[in-house]
């Protein structure tokens, strides 16, 4: 992440990690399912299910220090760009490692019923 100028390097690493748990959450976890009358099946954080520590890597980030020019300090924005950058990247790695199945395209998220049903589909047994 080009953060700029780092004023405090414990908070950008925060940033970065919250972000990319951001982003595994679209990627594999938050659903908000329907039943057949309209009701909401995920109402709770017992049924909306999002990703919480237990659940994240442990990340070893990188950064690019290009001071802005539009700030006193050259401090930049962070965090923000892992959020965009990891629901499709982990869709695109799951359909990469389907491709000779012939999946071409999965919606997120990637949830394991999803997966598990896509390779009974194509005829994958244990």
């Amino acid at each position: 992440d080009d953060c700029g100028n780092i004023i405090n390097p414990m908070i950008v690493e925060g940033q970065i990690h919250g972000g990319l748990a951001m982003g595994l959450a679209p990627a594999l976890y938050e659903e908000i399912p329907y039943d057949e009358n309209g009701n909401n099946l995920a109402g709770t954080f017992m049924d909306y299910l999002i990703p919480t520590a237990m659940e994240t890597p442990a990340w070893e980030t990188g950064k690019t220090i290009t001071p802005s020019p539009h700030h006193p300090l050259g401090a930049k924005g962070v965090g923000e760009s892992a959020t965009v950058g990891a629901p499709p990247a982990i869709a695109n790695a799951v359909v990469d490692a389907l491709w000779h199945l012939g999946v071409r395209h999965i919606d997120i998220p990637l949830t394991p019923p999803k997966i598990w049903a896509i390779l009974y589909e194509k005829g994958v047994t244990a």
